[in-house]
């Protein structure tokens, strides 16, 4: 209940939130949304409110996507640089992880590609730079400390499994079918 009310809280302080309808890729079929703010949030911010969307930040595991969703942050103007996305250190306490070691995605996703902007990571400000966005323009990665300064974030949305698409259509069938009998015996 609280988490609900930090959300809600968080949607009316950056409101209005300033985004276009999201964009489909075709490399993978999943849909991205570029969101913008009147203020700042945090990495952790900007996750659950991607989560509270019905997506999550938006994770880059390929060149072609990295290339698509730069171009739709450049898209959407605004600075760049200010623009979250869904990499962070799992064990950023650990020696071994810093400064380049133990990312991961937020979905789980392998972290199979990379496109670090030069001299990055570098887990700068104390050591405590450990989520990503882009720097020192889209399409460049730079590791960054979880505080608000920040104007957006990138949404990806999955495309449902066709498992639940099945389970779906099967189920709007269904009800279509009890209705259609229902008021035939009327």
């Amino acid at each position: 209940m609280k988490l609900r009310s930090l959300l809600a809280a968080l949607l009316i302080a950056l409101s209005p939130l300033a985004s276009a309808d999201p964009i489909t890729w075709g490399g993978n079929g999943n849909s991205y949304e570029v969101i913008q703010t009147d203020g700042t949030l945090t990495w952790e911010e900007a996750r659950a409110l991607a989560e509270s969307m019905g997506g999550h930040l938006a994770t880059i595991t390929s060149a072609s996507e990295n290339e698509f969703v730069a171009w739709l942050v450049e898209l959407a103007g605004g600075d760049p640089q200010r623009f979250w996305l869904g990499g962070f250190q799992t064990d950023p306490n650990a020696v071994l992880c810093e400064p380049a070691d133990c990312w991961a995605w937020v979905t789980g996703e392998s972290w199979d590609f990379a496109n670090w902007a030069a001299g990055e990571p570098n887990n700068g400000v104390g050591g405590t730079q450990h989520y990503l966005h882009y720097w020192p323009f889209a399409g460049l990665f730079d590791d960054m400390e979880n505080r608000g300064l920040m104007t957006g974030f990138v949404i990806e949305y999955a495309v449902p499994e066709p498992g639940t698409l099945a389970l779906l259509g099967l189920g709007l069938f269904a009800i279509g079918f009890a209705r259609r009998r229902r008021f035939s015996r009327a």
